[in-house]
């Protein structure tokens, strides 16, 4: 006889296996499990007076941008749209980009090294095989790559991600805050690095107490994410099933088996943000497995989300 966790898995599995049969489902696709998406067209469209007013930003070359909102928000997939647009997308020979990361320990020669090591992949750039050991040695080498982007007519987009993680230890923000600074201040006729900052609003916060000049230096500053209503939920829901039959998503897709009462239960129940939402997408859909083994129907209702959830 199987203990009693071999016993769930087993009842789960099947559970899950009938379902998605009844559903259509690709075998080992189940919508809303994962945490980051499996496919680019599985995402929403939003954000788009964020992305206008980024977009503006940059080309003009105006000044650096902080978008500051809650763990879950989108973030990270606003930053990575606009990534996969410089880096890759039909205008990428306008941009130089470089991406900061995993900042909880960095310095400031450190941010300097990590800009330049990213830097390296543009051939218009004359990068060195090595670095001074000195900080402000190094910064005369930032100082000099700076010269090279205007020269090649580059604007360089510096994204910097997790502020938060730094501004847990305010020597090492204060660190990281004072190479940002000195980055940003860099450029004849503009900025010659655009500064695109991601962060909690605490992160904001102390962001503003440490560094006021870097703040006011902030064109679009602590710039938040829509949140996702009824129509957003109801076209994620038809985006991850299509995704998750290996059709291709339409507008007017069916959100089938989930009813307009059970998305209007999973909106009521999240804080609006994609990951909440998606989180609650899963809930509702394995409350719809359960009752499905049950032998209670296949759609999933809010009194779905109420009995099984």
């Amino acid at each position: 006889m199987a203990d009693q966790f071999t016993a769930a898995l087993d009842d789960a599995e099947e559970a899950h296996a009938r379902y998605a049969e009844q559903l259509g489902l690709i075998e080992d696709r189940t919508p809303f499990a994962a945490e980051s998406l499996p496919d680019t067209r599985v995402a929403v469209r939003v954000n788009d007076d964020l992305l206008q007013e980024v977009a503006s930003h940059i080309l003009t070359r105006a000044g650096h941008v902080s978008v500051t909102d809650k763990r879950g928000a989108g973030k990270t997939h606003f930053r990575e749209l606009v990534y996969d647009a410089l880096s890759e997308g039909p205008r990428s020979d306008e941009f130089a980009i470089a991406r900061i990361r995993e900042v909880e320990s960095i310095t400031t020669r450190r941010l300097y090294t990590r800009l330049l090591d990213e830097l390296n992949a543009y051939d218009a750039l004359d990068i060195p095989e090595t670095y001074p050991r000195a900080t402000d040695e190094v910064r005369q080498v930032v100082e000099d790559v700076a010269e090279q982007l205007e020269a090649a007519d580059l604007t360089c987009i510096v994204q910097v991600d997790q502020l938060e993680d730094a501004a847990r230890n305010t020597r090492t923000f204060e660190q990281l805050l004072a190479g940002l600074q000195s980055i940003g201040d860099l450029g004849e006729t503009g900025p010659a690095f655009i500064l695109f900052l991601f962060g909690t609003p605490e992160a904001g916060d102390r962001l503003d107490e440490l560094r006021e000049t870097l703040s006011s230096r902030l064109v679009a500053k602590d710039r938040s994410l829509e949140r996702f209503e009824f129509a957003e939920t109801e076209e994620l829901i038809a985006r991850w099933l299509a995704w998750a039959r290996g059709e291709e998503y339409t507008e007017g897709y069916l959100s089938d088996p989930y009813t307009a009462s059970a998305i209007r239960t999973i909106v009521e129940r999240s804080d609006g943000t994609p990951r909440s939402i998606r989180q609650e997408c899963y809930h509702a859909y394995r409350a719809g497995a359960q009752q499905f083994a049950a032998g209670d129907g296949v759609e999933i209702t809010n009194e779905t989300i109420e009995t099984y959830a």
